[in-house]
């Protein structure tokens, strides 16, 4: 054996003790995102605030489609002015459905994340507190096999409440 060789597998073995020693905690970072009492409570918040808007975004879309099916309907003897006027209204119609639709979607996706990025930082607070507390090195957040003992998400679920 060469001295490299004997070095390298001294550094090796150090290593491997030195992370035996190593605690490490594991959270489940999604199921507190689905099951935490803010979680839900957040996801009940949106619902309300943007609920009224949804409602009345598929009624003006329900009405559209009444529009098109009645226009399709009657477009064969319309006279072509009158055809084209009305054509060119559904056509106006459905962009501003459209753009009513995009804001609906954008404003609603940028609350979940405001809303999302509250409870990551509470979370992480709390995470941060059970890892001192406990004198873990390490918190993890996906891993293949987590054992129990060292599952801290029911403890997380608990402290969010």
């Amino acid at each position: 054996m060469t001295l490299g060789s004997f070095l390298l597998c001294g550094v090796a073995t150090a290593q491997a003790s030195d992370f035996s020693a190593s605690r490490i905690g594991f959270v489940n970072l999604e199921r507190v995102l689905k099951e935490s009492a803010p979680a839900k409570a957040s996801q009940g918040k949106l619902e309300k605030e943007f609920s009224t808007r949804q409602k009345d975004l598929v009624k003006q879309e329900s009405s559209f489609k009444t529009a098109v099916t009645k226009f399709q309907t009657d477009a064969p003897v319309l006279a072509e002015t009158k055809r084209v006027e009305q054509q060119k209204k559904l056509m106006e119609q459905e962009r501003d459905l459209q753009r009513l639709a995009r804001t609906f979607q954008e404003e609603l996706n940028k609350r979940k994340s405001e809303e999302l990025q509250t409870l990551i930082a509470s979370t992480n607070t709390i995470v941060k507190q059970l890892a001192a507390t406990e004198k873990l090195d390490m918190v993890l957040q996906n891993a293949a096999f987590v054992d129990p003992k060292n599952d801290l998400t029911d403890r997380v679920l608990k402290m969010l409440e």
